[in-house]
């Protein structure tokens, strides 16, 4: 998976259920993406979070991508997010921790949301291992690079975001090697938020300002569950 920023739920639903985790920072950054930034809800409503970059070439990997620090912006997101969540019961312990991780030295993208999101994953007790792809050298492009990468891993099987299936159907690589995939089964179960309607797919840290660390492990828990993953 991609690594991304302030990533949804459903990124540590795929995290529980995997042993090896593989952060692809191999491929191509997509500027306005999930890879630089997020959304959270403020009194108006959508608040988008997005980190600025520095510019590369087009063609740059994520893990190449740095960070741009011409602004203040990990103050600025903190700030939003203070603002929008300082009155929801688990305020502070959510916001201790970002404010432990915006604080971490990191001059890359990756770097900052790699570290993150395992520092996350550790506080919700998904002590998984993670490897990054751009340490792997894993060759190829689309599915076969998929394959290769879990090769090196030395993986028995697959478990793919959902948003890839249609892609590695048509390629068919994975089928022809008879390498086994499962596709992740994802729905999210809506949890109190302090507002009506229930607003899914946010990012993680409107779970835990309104669960907890412990509730919202327990809620991907049951979202295991109710998915048979």
């Amino acid at each position: 998976m991609q690594p991304t920023y302030l990533p949804y739920l459903g990124y540590f639903h795929l995290i529980a259920a995997s042993d090896v985790f593989v952060f692809l920072d191999d491929v191509q950054f997509a500027r306005r993406s999930w890879q630089q930034r997020n959304r959270i809800w403020g009194a108006a409503g959508e608040v988008m979070l997005s980190v600025p970059v520095q510019k590369t070439d087009r063609d740059a990997n994520i893990s190449e991508i740095r960070l741009s620090d011409a602004e203040p912006w990990r103050e600025k997101h903190l700030n939003s997010i203070r603002h929008t969540y300082a009155k929801r019961p688990f305020f502070a312990e959510g916001m201790a921790f970002l404010e432990e991780q915006f604080a971490q030295p990191a001059d890359g993208l990756g770097d900052f949301n790699c570290g993150l999101i395992q520092a996350a994953a550790g506080r919700l007790g998904l002590e998984r291992e993670f490897v990054r792809a751009s340490t792997l050298g894993a060759p190829g492009q689309r599915s076969d690079h998929l394959l290769a990468i879990c090769r090196s891993v030395g993986a028995t099987d697959y478990l793919s975001p959902m948003g890839s299936h249609d892609y590695m159907e048509d390629d068919g690589v994975f089928a022809a090697a008879a390498f086994p995939v499962r596709f992740q089964g994802f729905v999210e179960i809506a949890y109190p938020q302090g507002r009506e309607p229930f607003t899914p797919y946010m990012a993680f840290i409107d779970a835990v300002m309104n669960l907890g660390w412990a509730g919202t492990a327990d809620l991907i828990a049951r979202m295991q569950a109710s998915s048979g993953a």
